[in-house]
């Protein structure tokens, strides 16, 4: 379990706390818990001692401990039988616009909605107009809300969504405050379905590209802002996320974000043989920092060639970069022709 993953699940157990009505002090830990670590490098793994946890500002000696729970065995307990006691349904309506976890625990106590089809169904039939909180424009908010979910909900053709794409990384590529800029994720690997739109910028500005990017006229909604990481939902109903670091920061942050996570992981590991850490802040040795100027110099480092991102999926292209043995990827350029041939097996001309 990597870290990513460990605070995805302090970030759930805090949700699944505020919907049981917990003890805020409680819910707040968990959710300093999370922020804490998602700030700190420190480096993952099952020899990662609860103390270390502890030196991380934010972090108590109770919530270590389920870290390391988590770290050795892959699981954790009490999250699973919180889980339990959580309607799955009720996780869910979260994903709806102005509907937060009293609101949805109010209902859920009290009409016994738990989950998204039965909310729609007591909106429709006007069932909520008349609760403490709640009035006829919270219910036609609500319903507006579901119909925003069913129609963003889902993934997307890289096809579909690779000019938008480019369009705002041109915009961002082209502010004054950006030093450097590129798409991440599964759209700069050119999958064939991609989730959302990542983009990992270099600057000295983080606060004016923020409010460049939260400001784009493509933007429908403001879903999050940050001091480094912010996002988007365009009118096309994708999100967009960006990322901004300093300049000498850039490379490794564009390798991170770019993954996949298993070919993240392969790297890491092939690194810790050499007593390197790596992570999205940086190569480090002993501490100190092994500077690099692109991507380039990061597999350079290694003595590997660079790997172009269709293939950082952990199939093989680590080793094949070693020795030398990349293949030669196709290019448009590559495209001389279509051929469209009608056989005896589809309409029976040729």
């Amino acid at each position: 379990m990597d870290k990513e993953e460990v605070i995805k699940i302090l970030k759930e157990i805090s949700v699944l706390l505020e919907l049981k009505d917990e003890n805020p002090f409680k819910i707040r830990a968990y959710q300093n818990s999370a922020r804490s670590l998602e700030a700190s490098d420190i480096d993952f793994g099952k020899d990662l001692k609860i103390d270390s946890l502890t030196k991380i500002e934010g972090i108590g000696q109770h919530i270590a401990k389920r870290i390391k729970e988590l770290l050795d065995t892959g699981s954790l307990k009490f999250y699973e039988d919180l889980k339990k006691t959580v309607p799955p349904g009720l996780v869910e309506m979260l994903a709806i616009p102005t509907m937060g976890p009293k609101k949805i625990k109010y209902l859920f106590d009290n009409l016994g909605i738990s989950n998204i089809g039965q909310l729609e169904y007591a909106c429709i039939e006007n069932r909520l107009v008349d609760l403490p909180n709640f009035d006829r424009k919270t219910q036609e908010n609500i319903l507006k809300g579901i119909e925003v979910l069913k129609k963003y909900k889902g993934r997307y053709l890289f096809a579909n969504i690779i000019e938008e794409a480019e369009v705002i990384h041109n915009k961002i590529q082209n502010f004054k405050y950006v030093n450097r800029s590129s798409l991440a994720g599964s759209v700069r690997r050119k999958k064939e379905i991609v989730k959302d739109i990542d983009i990992v910028a270099s600057t000295d500005s983080p606060d004016k590209v923020m409010d460049f990017f939260t400001g784009l006229s493509e933007a429908e909604d403001i879903i999050a802002r940050g001091e480094t990481k912010s996002s988007i939902r365009l009118k096309s109903g994708i999100n967009v996320d960006i990322r901004t670091v300093d300049d000498f920061q850039y490379p490794y942050a564009l390798h991170h974000f770019t993954g996949s996570k298993e070919h993240n992981t392969a790297m890491r590991t092939a690194a810790k043989k050499d007593n390197i850490k790596m992570n999205e802040y940086g190569l480090f040795k002993n501490g100190s920092l092994i500077k690099c100027s692109d991507e380039a110099d990061i597999f350079n480092f290694f003595s590997m060639d660079w790997i172009p991102p269709e293939l950082r999926e952990n199939y093989g292209e680590i080793e094949a970069a070693k020795n030398k043995t990349l293949p030669k990827l196709i290019e448009e350029k590559d495209i001389k022709g279509i051929f469209h041939i009608h056989t005896t097996h589809s309409d029976g001309n040729i």
